[in-house]
């Protein structure tokens, strides 16, 4: 997933329960001062408490529509070629759920996964899931094209350096 798209999407979230979490202190709060109060003041706060409570629901569900549809939209992409893109790691997911970032030939159960880090040429950072022999062949710092399909790295051909 995009790094970016992903702070975003993480942000909303995080505010979006925050927001209604204050509301409902808010609300609280106002129902509160006004029982013992004849201030017309708590009233601003007994309806503000509300609209911060269904804001916050409605930011937070917003958060995760948007996440839902930007990774469906990932998943169901076609084959990509991107060019001159740079790795900037590597590493894999043993069973356990450790990361490893090197010797990834020790690595044999089926349930371990392989990532690898990559910077577009547009500067994008991108992380995609691969093959154990994929992982094996590319070195962090090389330079390169590959081609990806949704969030699976297919190939990776490396450019020399001049």
């Amino acid at each position: 997933m995009n790094a970016r798209r992903e702070n975003q999407i993480a942000w909303m979230l995080l505010l979006g329960v925050a927001m209604s979490l204050m509301g409902i202190f808010v609300t609280m709060m106002a129902f509160g001062s006004a029982m013992g109060m004849k201030s017309k003041s708590p009233i601003f706060l007994i309806a503000l408490g509300p609209l911060m409570v269904v804001g916050g629901i409605v930011l937070a569900g917003f958060g995760v529509f948007s996440g839902h549809r930007f990774n469906r939209k990932t998943a169901n992409s076609g084959v990509e070629w991107l060019s001159n893109c740079y790795i900037v790691g590597r590493y894999g997911v043993n069973e356990v759920g450790e990361m490893v970032f090197s010797d990834f030939e020790e690595l044999d159960s089926p349930k371990a996964k392989f990532f690898v880090r990559i910077k577009t040429s547009g500067g994008q950072d991108a992380e995609y899931e691969c093959s154990k022999e994929l992982v094996s062949q590319i070195g962090e710092g090389m330079m390169g094209n590959v081609q990806v399909r949704g969030r699976w790295l297919g190939s990776f051909t490396p450019l020399p350096r001049v």
